[in-house]
């Protein structure tokens, strides 16, 4: 019979050889690379070594037969020598002899599935394929077993849960999907919540096919320990209840089998995008033509043994306790998806694939890109990972083209280890070489690329190739030219009946230029990263299945805990090279000058001890996680009425709502149509609970000042005293000298894009109806806060500072623009104490119009500036110094506290002479250095009004401290 007949998903062994055991059925569905280490994947090798294989032991002959149950073609272990073939033939031939009087009907389960959900019934009848009795190359049929029903009204949550709790004061009554308010979604709370194996894939290729093997239990949540009481989750293993699915050997059995199943039918999902995939019912033929492009599809550079072995212990720990994964980008223009579109990046192409997967675990996977156009990572890695999450369990760094000094990215690595709570693997490519961290114990390793794909000939032939494939590669002479016409193809906008945007959409996501990969080259190489994710976890299912049938389960503690783990990583940071020692960070702006009376060792380079301590930081650029609780806003002292943003009432952005609600319609161009092979699908097999809830939010109307009824509007002032936030002697202090350090009133919170924009494609950031292309998803941001002579003090509560130092990215160059809307009938600070409180009706009408138009010009002059800077991003230019003057509107006097007492008052000069430029458009400095100094610590700046100029301008950005 022919050889490429064979099926990949049920072999019947002959009584001379030992039958393949599931545990070997179920974990190796890809060939590997040539070379491989033999951990049950080495299948592939010399013609003497498959002579070998041929000839050894009943043992051995069974790693082959598992490799044909795999899907693997026995052809593709073997050279392309003409006689080496028959041989295999002949042995085959005998072996199918075998089979043929030793096959038994497996009979096929007819599920009937009451799906209930948000009062939605459905019944679903679906077939399993199975191997008939006449032999090799025998096409499937369907059969009928006793009905089983599964009630997953008992599995759903039932309620929405936010990312972060945080309450910006007075954003209580926030519109849905402001970045005050935050996007709500449905936890994962178990294994069933999203079963559905009605989907289009699930007969071809399989589903998640778990349930309760307990009827006790079945349609209820188990038992479970409080995780929350114990660090890091790490319950001891006494702690699980009786009845917990941890420690039940029959649950454990099954939840294994279908989780390895489940990672190896994505897997071969992902194989399938591109044509060589082997779905479960096994209607590919296994020619050897098609092996040959499988092997060569993706070759895993697989971790160390000790790489492995800390992702193998984070896998189990965070399925056995419920914990979030998470995977975080930090780049350039290029890493966050312009000419691409956010959601077509190259890591959230990973996380598409890989989110469904880990939600049938029980675990609640996050793919975060906190990319910025323009610029680097050191910017966001100053902060340590306040701005980037304090959970991340991978970290990739991807600006080669904007950072390209060694210590940038090897201080990168080392804050996600020192500043976050978990210790992330790091990833390597890209100019990256996170290995010196592997010495002190982190995990560290490559995700590689993908090789195989079919070449594109002309857009007729392309028609014929796998939806991924075409375009991916094309053939020399004129159809090269086919894969650059086809490169950029994401687009703006897909109709919807609920919603018409006003603004004319673009054709095109912009931000196309040579060095911005289009969405094909994004797809393949988030897969890649897919597929690098996706092995070692089928490898901590092996691990955790071998550990249980040793020792039972709960497996030990030692095998899963990993608090100690952290700890230990963490602690040896400091023994790594490669940061700033012994250089100090950063450079002068001009040459150091002496200042009398100065303190706290200002000169202007920032110590290379800051390599060595978590860092903690607040933004108003972004994507940043948690956007309101990462902003700083939130770390601004209360001003006289009660308000941390003396604007708030002024509708500003985070206060703004989306002019259209999620989710956003299906794109043909990045979502292949049926019966294309489509992985996240594939993975999920589900149907996930509809976060869309705020679908009618457009009749939830924002509860604020905000009337049309314009001379019924009350002043700001009124609604403070009705909240009963206004404090009296801080007002009089703000009347009677204006050189107290209380908090000002004239300054503005330039906030940039409205939403939620937070880095995930679960953001709802900028859906407002004068965007011109609303799909391109883009996060990117440049917020501030600024402050003229007029604005009082800008006031800062730091908390927690250990190792005595403060520092900033401040924008001097600014002009009186962008604070003049709030001080511009102002003729004293802070407005004689009254700001713009007491403005009240049609007065405090036109400031609210004025603050809208003002943040709308903002953000055009935001996207210009960084569109300008990405044109500086070409690899084949010259990277300029950047930055810009140290004032744009004359002289001044730039003056800071600490802890009410002020330090320093600098004129233009002195203040540029500490002016510490640490890399293209990131000019710092530093408020504090002084490890005696720890603490929380009040930091206030201003611009002096006792200066003539009074339309001078800074605007604060970042705010960093250890």
């Amino acid at each position: 019979p022919p050889l490429h007949k064979l099926r990949c998903t049920h072999l019947i062994i002959p009584p001379t050889m030992e039958p393949p055991n599931d545990h070997e059925m179920e974990m190796q569905p890809i060939i590997p690379p040539r070379g491989a280490d033999p951990d049950g994947r080495k299948i592939s090798g010399s013609n003497n070594d498959f002579r070998k294989l041929m000839m050894q032991s009943n043992s051995n002959r069974r790693t082959m037969a598992t490799a044909v149950a795999h899907g693997e073609s026995i052809m593709a272990m073997a050279d392309g020598d003409v006689k080496k073939k028959k041989m295999l033939l002949v042995f085959l031939g005998i072996l199918m002899v075998a089979l043929a009087g030793m096959v038994a009907v497996k009979g096929d389960a007819v599920d009937v599935e009451k799906i209930v959900e948000e009062g939605e019934i459905e019944v679903a009848h679906h077939d399993d394929a199975t191997i008939t009795t006449t032999g090799v190359g025998a096409k499937s049929k369907s059969a009928s077993s006793p009905v089983h029903t599964i009630d997953l009204d008992g599995y759903l949550p039932k309620s929405m849960v936010l990312d972060s709790n945080y309450v910006f004061p007075g954003t209580e009554d926030a519109p849905p999907l402001s970045a005050a308010k935050g996007r709500p979604y449905y936890p994962i709370i178990n294994h069933f919540q999203n079963r559905n194996p009605t989907g289009f894939y699930a007969k071809k290729w399989g589903y998640f096919d778990l349930e309760d093997p307990d009827p006790k239990w079945k349609g209820k949540m188990r038992p479970q320990p409080d995780f929350a009481s114990a660090p890091n989750r790490d319950v001891k293993s006494t702690d699980f209840p009786d009845g917990a699915w941890q420690k039940d050997k029959e649950y454990m059995t099954r939840f294994l089998e279908e989780a390895k199943k489940l990672v190896n039918r994505t897997i071969e999902a992902v194989y399938g995008e591109w044509g060589v995939g082997i779905p479960q019912d096994g209607s590919v033929e296994l020619t050897d033509e098609f092996m040959v492009h499988r092997e060569e599809f993706y070759k895993w550079p697989k971790p160390s043994d000790q790489s492995l072995d800390g992702m193998t212990r984070r896998f189990i720990h965070h399925i056995m306790t419920g914990d979030s994964f998470k995977l975080v980008l930090g780049g350039h223009s290029a890493a966050a998806g312009h000419g691409a579109g956010f959601n077509a990046s190259y890591v959230h192409q990973a996380g598409l694939v890989l989110e469904p997967v880990f939600a049938h675990l029980g675990v609640e996977f996050r793919s975060y890109n906190f990319a910025q156009g323009g610029m680097g990572t050191f910017q966001q890695a100053l902060a340590g990972m306040d701005l980037r999450g304090k959970d991340a369990d991978m970290l990739i760094w991807d600006s080669s083209m904007t950072e390209k000094n060694p210590p940038l990215t090897n201080f990168f690595f080392r804050q996600g280890l020192l500043a976050g709570d978990r210790a992330p693997f790091l990833y390597s490519g890209g100019g990256a070489d996170p290995s010196a961290f592997e010495a002190i114990g982190a995990s560290v390793g490559g995700y590689g690329e993908l090789g195989y794909s079919p070449i594109t000939t002309s857009d007729e032939q392309a028609e014929t190739l796998p939806w991924a494939a075409r375009y991916y590669k094309c053939g020399s002479g004129g159809a090269a030219a086919l894969c650059k016409a086809n490169e950029y193809d994401g687009k703006c906008w897909v109709e919807r009946e609920d919603f018409t945007p006003e603004a004319k959409q673009d054709e095109l996501v912009g931000g196309q230029a040579k060095w911005h990969p289009g969405p094909r080259v994004h797809r393949g190489r988030g897969r890649a990263l897919a597929l690098s994710v996706l092995f070692m976890l089928q490898h901590a299912l092996d691990k955790w299945e071998e550990l249980g049938a040793e020792s039972g389960y709960p497996v030990a503690e030692e095998h899963w805990h990993v608090t100690d783990f952290y700890n230990s990583i963490k602690e040896k940071v400091t023994t790594v090279g490669g940061c700033y020692e012994p250089y100090k960070i950063g450079q002068t702006r001009r040459g150091l000058r002496e200042t009398e009376g100065r303190r706290l060792d200002l000169e202007g380079t920032w110590p290379n001890r800051l390599c060595n301590v978590p860092m903690q930081g607040r933004s108003l650029w972004g994507p940043r996680v948690n956007p309101m609780e990462s902003s700083l806003l939130s770390i601004l002292k209360p001003n006289a009425f009660g308000d941390l943003d003396p604007n708030i009432g002024n509708n500003p952005g985070y206060m703004q709502g989306p002019d259209y609600f999620p989710p956003d319609r299906a794109a043909p161009w990045s979502t292949p149509p049926e019966p294309e092979v489509n992985p996240w699908e594939i993975a999920g097999s589900r149907r996930l609970l509809d976060n869309s809830h705020v679908s009618n939010a457009n009749q939830i109307l924002y509860s604020g000042n905000i009337s049309e009824n314009h001379l019924a509007l009350p002043s700001a002032e009124e609604d403070a005293m009705a909240r009963g936030t206004v404090n009296a002697t801080a007002i009089r202090m703000l009347a009677e000298d204006p050189d107290a350090i209380v908090p000002g009133l004239g300054f503005t919170a330039k906030w940039g894009r409205p939403g939620v924009c937070d880095g995930t494609t679960h953001g709802w950031c900028q859906k407002m109806k004068d965007v011109s292309c609303l799909y391109s998803g883009a996060q990117d941001n440049r917020g501030m806060i600024c402050f003229n002579p007029l604005s009082g003090w800008l006031v800062f509560d730091v908390k927690n500072v250990k190792h005595g130092f403060i520092g900033a990215r401040i924008e001097a160059w600014h002009g009186d623009k962008d604070v003049d809307m709030l001080t511009k009938d102002w003729t004293e600070v802070n407005n004689g104490g009254k700001g713009n409180y007491q403005k009240e009706g049609l007065e405090r009408h036109l400031l609210q119009k004025e603050q809208q138009e003002s943040d709308a010009r903002y953000l055009e002059d935001m996207a210009t500036r960084i569109q300008e800077d990405i044109l500086l991003d070409d690899p084949n230019g010259r990277r300029l110094g950047g930055g810009q003057s140290c004032g744009a509107t004359g002289d001044y006097i730039f003056e800071f506290a600490i802890n009410g007492k002020i330090v320093a008052s600098w004129d233009k000069d002195a203040f540029c002479d500490h002016y510490t430029r640490t890399g293209y458009n990131l000019d710092l400095i530093k408020f504090m250095d002084d490890e005696g100094m720890t603490g929380d610590i009040e930091l206030a700046m201003r611009m002096s009004p006792a200066h003539s100029n009074k339309k001078g301008t800074m605007c604060i950005t970042h705010l960093y401290w250890a």
